[in-house]
């Protein structure tokens, strides 16, 4: 990942870039994310990868030769598959080039810490890959040391870096005579045989042996000792175990001993399947949360630049594999998790992103797990590579984490924005990194507070979860009624250290930590069943139905709304400040602004808070309610032509409509701006005046948009296992964060999520909870 520079040190420049966190280092050169000093950007897109030679090193003219070569080289190779080179001088005091920088880890550690890659995203790799390499040969370049730590992945495809050894066709080797250039294992026959005889064929060659590390984790001629690899590349004796058996034809035809049999790049392309450039790469969800996690971090180097502050200050984000073919690891990867050691198929995803979803481009943001075995959360990589929660590696004081509780629905209104705390890291809980988790149902919403995640399920369940890993910490089983019938999942009211749900049996508190019972405050009787309750100002706003009235009495005295101030000690609950009969059904009620608005029937009724009473009534056609408190809006959505009513909060009388066939949202953010989606594409609106500002379909792998909030500047769309993000501003591009779910896993129905810090908590139906980088 990144690492912070020296701290107490003034900023560093090279060439008109300054210089904002280590990618590696090692060999001759180092690499760095820079960006240019006179316009600092947190924009991963704007920023580039500087590489320098050393500073303890002589810089001669010979070097400099191949340094003129090398930029020369990387001028002539500029395609969608290449790291473009962006400025260069071989002329400094300390030569430089500065490269497109790709916010995505190399080929190498994504194997390495997610696992191989399934065959579809193999298969894209090496179409990717080989129409690189077409682009490269058509301008008579060689790479010659294409190997995984060379192959980024970035949001939209792969990407080849470093041509520091790249040669022109017809160039004069300033190497000496049998000189070996390239890496072991990832090497052609003709780079053991010297310089001068590697030729277009020995890149593919490179690329059929990076195919199979993929697919396989292991490279074709890995062998513990450096000789006997030497000797099975001399002979091209592959070791394809483990590569999948519809690929292993393509990868065998490129590693043929002679050189004549190898098919050029160009009809690799077609070998893998061609076709157009996929508009959504296939990465699995465990790259996609790879993703997430370097543009975050690049992002927030990015942040400190901007604002003046040292990059010194950043928490040290160590690299786990090489960014570029000189760099060295910091630290060494465990034997038992390198890439020779076959893994079953990560439990990872989310968000980050994602679920990167690309901010600009498709960018992930899934989460990265492991089987954290008996319900345990299974632990995402962590953004810092300090054992303590916080901490940073160069002894600064680490970021601040959330010291508040994060209500479903982004609060009081229900208006599906989780405001600027969703994305400021500053509210993300201490020591929080992806996990994924199954436990029982958690169908319904979910609370965070600084350490417990609660999740609601039907029937009365409950599970506390830690915020920071998934571990569960309680849970309370779910109920049948006599019927054999659940109740729906009820919203998670917490307040202080523990945790109110409103059942049939009234207002129960459990402890947020320990989830013990411990009291009821009883409800209307047995008679009753919950529809949907609502927090505000710590008071828990109740709507229930009379399962003893019918429809035929037009369900006369068959609602009813309470109002319960939740806190006490011991067995005591809160108290009943009032109870409002209906004259109809009650539908979910939704409290802000000193009303309760509750639809009764398709009727809107708005409830004085403090006293129960009724202060207005509206016309029919209202299902679901949000409240816009600014600007004094109540916003009902399930009307008959599918709009979304502009009501006035006093009078509840219409002032305008918004968009048609909406099937999900509103969501509405502090600014007024309005989000909906008609199940394909999401267009937001001014609240004040009705004018739609913009529309678009965001891409999702599969089904449709299903929910959809707001997360600071971006907009939120929810499907199954899938979140996408675009600018709230304007569509710029998409982020997208897709859910590595389980394989004996199928997600039947899109879940709640909830945002707070730059994470994304997502509870699916039948009892999976995930969380990875808000994308």
């Amino acid at each position: 990942m990144l690492e912070a520079l020296p701290a107490g040190r003034p900023p560093r420049l090279v060439g008109p870039y300054r210089l904002l966190a280590g990618l590696g280092a090692g060999g001759m050169g180092e690499v760095h994310l820079a960006c240019r000093a006179d316009a600092p950007t947190a924009d991963p897109y704007r920023m580039v990868a500087v590489k320098t030679v050393r500073s303890d090193l002589e810089v001669d003219g010979d070097f400099r030769t191949r340094f003129r070569r090398e930029i020369a080289a990387a001028r002539r190779v500029d395609g969608p598959g290449v790291a473009r080179l962006v400025d260069a001088d071989a002329d400094a005091p300390s030569p430089w080039l500065a490269t497109e920088y790709v916010p995505g880890p190399s080929l190498a550690e994504a194997v390495v810490r997610s696992g191989t890659l399934p065959v579809a995203a193999v298969r894209a790799l090496g179409v990717a890959l080989a129409r690189a390499l077409a682009d490269v040969h058509r301008v008579e370049v060689l790479h010659r040391d294409l190997k995984p730590a060379n192959v980024l992945l970035g949001a939209g495809g792969p990407k080849l870096i470093d041509f520091g050894i790249a040669q022109a066709f017809e160039a004069t080797a300033l190497t000496s005579t049998g000189l070996v250039v390239g890496s072991p294992g990832f090497m052609s026959p003709e780079h053991l045989a010297g310089s001068r005889a590697v030729v277009p064929a020995s890149d593919v060659f490179c690329l059929g042996a990076v195919l199979a590390f993929a697919a396989s984790g292991r490279g074709p001629f890995q062998d513990d000792e450096m000789a006997a690899v030497i000797y099975r590349i001399i002979r091209a004796d592959a070791d394809l175990t483990g590569v999948p058996e519809e690929l292993r034809p393509v990868v065998e035809r490129c590693l043929r001993l002679d050189p004549a049999e190898r098919p050029p790049a160009a009809e690799v392309v077609g070998l893998l399947g061609g076709g157009a450039a996929p508009e959504v790469f296939p990465w699995p969800g465990g790259v996609l949360s790879l993703l997430a996690e370097y543009g975050e971090a690049a992002r927030t180097a990015g942040e400190a630049a901007a604002s003046g502050a040292g990059v010194a200050d950043l928490p040290t984000l160590g690299p786990v594999v090489p960014y570029s073919p000189t760099a060295m690891t910091s630290r060494p990867v465990d034997p038992a998790e390198g890439p020779g050691v076959r893994r079953r198929r990560p439990w990872g995803a989310v968000v980050a992103g994602a679920v990167a979803v690309a901010v600009a481009a498709t960018a992930g943001v899934v989460l990265v797990n492991r089987d954290g075995g008996d319900g345990g959360g299974a632990a995402g990589p962590s953004v810092s590579n300090s054992s303590s929660p916080g901490a940073t590696g160069t002894g600064n004081a680490g970021p601040a984490t959330l010291s508040r509780v994060v209500l479903p629905y982004g609060g009081k209104g229900r208006t599906n924005d989780f405001g600027a705390a969703a994305t400021d890291r500053g509210h993300r809980p201490a020591g929080w990194s992806p996990w994924m988790v199954r436990t029982e149902a958690t169908d319904g919403a979910c609370s965070l507070s600084p350490k417990v995640l609660v999740c609601a399920g039907s029937g009365g369940a409950l599970v506390g979860l830690s915020a920071a890993d998934g571990h569960v910490l309680w849970s309370v089983r779910a109920r049948t009624n006599a019927e054999g019938l659940r109740s729906t999942p009820q919203y998670p009211a917490v307040v202080g250290d523990r945790v109110y749900v409103a059942e049939a049996s009234g207002t129960v508190a459990y402890g947020l930590q320990d989830g013990r019972k411990e009291g009821t405050l009883p409800g209307p009787g047995a008679a009753w069943a919950v529809k949907g309750s609502d927090l505000a100002d710590g008071v828990l706003h109740t709507a229930y139905v009379n399962m003893a009235s019918t429809e035929g009495d037009g369900g006369a005295g068959g609602g009813l709304v309470t109002a319960v101030k939740l806190g006490g000690s011991g067995k005591d609950v809160g108290s009943v400040l009032w109870k409002a009969p209906l004259d109809g059904f009650p539908e979910q009620p939704v409290a802000a602004g000193g009303r309760v608005y509750v639809p009764v029937g398709t009727v809107p009724v708005a409830l004085d808070a403090r006293t129960g009473k009724t202060a207005a009534r509206g016309a029919e056609g209202c299902q679901e309610v949000t409240v816009h408190e600014k600007s004094g809006s109540v916003l009902c959505s399930g009307t008959p032509d599918g709009s979304v009513a502009v009501l006035d909060a006093g009078s509840l009388k219409l002032r305008r409509s918004l968009g048609a066939g909406v099937t999900a949202g509103p969501a509405v953010n502090a600014d007024g701006l309005v989000a909906v989606t008609n199940g394909q594409t999401v267009t937001t609106y001014d609240l004040r005046t009705g004018k739609k500002d913009w529309s678009m379909t965001p891409v999702m792998t599969e089904g449709d948009p299903q929910r959809i909030y707001f997360a600071g500047d971006r907009v939120i769309t929810v499907g199954k296992g899938e979140v996408v993000s675009v600018a709230a501003a304007g569509p710029s591009g998409e982020e997208r964060f897709e859910a590595n779910l389980p394989d004996d896993f199928d997600a039947q129905a899109t879940g709640e999520a909830l945002a707070a810090g730059g994470a994304v908590f997502l509870a699916l139906p039948d009892g999976l909870v995930v969380s990875g980088y808000l994308p």
